[in-house]
């Protein structure tokens, strides 16, 4: 099915909101900006005439393939909901549309967060240490409030055994939607992780994907938190095992940065743990990367998905030297 572009978005869009969702006082919907960011969910930047006055919202779209099967709209929108409500600066959503047919797939609806991003090579963090202190205390503090964070809208576990297999089983099903030709090493990582999933300190909301390209700042605060498709509940130290792979960069948490987080938490950075997520997170890194590629060779035309796509090569080609440092960590 071909994607619908943004132009045949915008009168079916704002007959909905009109339909669906009158108390917004939508109207007319100005201008839909897709953003070129992001490929997990499709995210738009709407621009709307109220009663009130011109508003930006921004819309994700939950696509027909992508890179994280499987998807559910409308879970994130139940969890941003959440743990926006609890005092987290997440994204404020307000509509769910569930029928696929307004703009080819489930949508919701959110306020627009003001702010700026910082990224790995930012220039104003290498050249101002002071600011680069802050940003990495801003950001160890916002993931402790993440894992401090209830919710009641992810599955539960009773162990940190039962969370790490439920993720590997998600990382199986990703891996059968989506694997071109066999993958031996990935299936045996799967095999090694399964079987030696580790017990936790403490169980938590994790947010999945916590990097600095997803975080907004406003005067010296982060005024959001993006990205939640890959939240689920767990051992806070893959959250740390994350940033010390996928989203390694200048607030990887590891070393001292790693103590400041379990100085601000209570949670003992366990090596042997850590060692086990980061593992885990390079073979979900892989398997996304997998998607990409699938999804281009099956039609897909958005081409920022070779980035992805090339994850899956890196992945591959580190896989083997990691999954022998976590066996020989085992057998010690």
């Amino acid at each position: 099915m071909a994607e619908t572009t943004v132009e045949q978005m915008t009168a079916p869009l704002e007959k909905a909101l009109k339909n669906n969702a009158p108390e917004l006082g939508v109207e007319r919907v100005v201008a839909i900006e897709r953003f070129t960011s992001g490929l997990s969910s499709q995210s738009y930047g709407v621009d709307v005439e109220t009663g009130d006055g011109p508003v930006r919202w921004v819309m994700r779209v939950e696509p027909e393939h992508g890179v994280i099967p499987p998807y559910d709209i409308a879970r994130e929108y139940r969890l941003l909901r959440e743990v926006h409500a609890a005092g987290l600066p997440a994204p404020g959503v307000f509509l769910l549309e569930e029928d696929a047919s307004v703009v080819g797939g489930p949508f919701i609806m959110m306020h627009f967060i003001e702010g700026a991003i910082y990224r790995n090579t930012d220039a104003r963090l290498s050249e101002d240490l002071a600011l680069l202190a802050d940003v990495q205390e801003r950001f160890i503090d916002m993931l402790a409030r993440i894992h401090e964070t209830p919710q009641s809208v992810l599955p539960n576990f009773e162990t940190g055994q039962e969370a790490a297999r439920a993720e590997v089983a998600v990382c199986r099903h990703r891996l059968k939607m989506t694997e071109l030709l066999p993958s031996p090493v990935l299936r045996h990582a799967l095999d090694v992780l399964d079987e030696h999933a580790p017990p936790a300190e403490k169980i938590g909301l994790l947010h999945g994907d916590y990097r600095l390209p997803n975080l907004m700042w406003k005067d010296g605060e982060i005024s959001g938190v993006l990205d939640w498709e890959l939240a689920r509940v767990g051992d806070p130290l893959s959250d740390l095992a994350f940033t010390q792979t996928i989203g390694r960069g200048v607030c990887s948490l590891e070393g001292e940065l790693a103590t400041k987080y379990s100085e601000r938490t209570g949670v003992e950075i366990d090596e042997k743990r850590v060692n086990y997520y980061r593992l885990l997170e390079m073979v979900k890194g892989t398997i996304i990367g997998l998607a990409g590629a699938y999804d281009l060779a099956n039609g897909g035309a958005d081409l920022r998905l070779m980035s992805v796509a090339r994850i899956a090569a890196a992945g591959q080609a580190m896989m083997g030297a990691l999954e022998s440092q976590l066996e020989q960590y085992l057998e010690a």
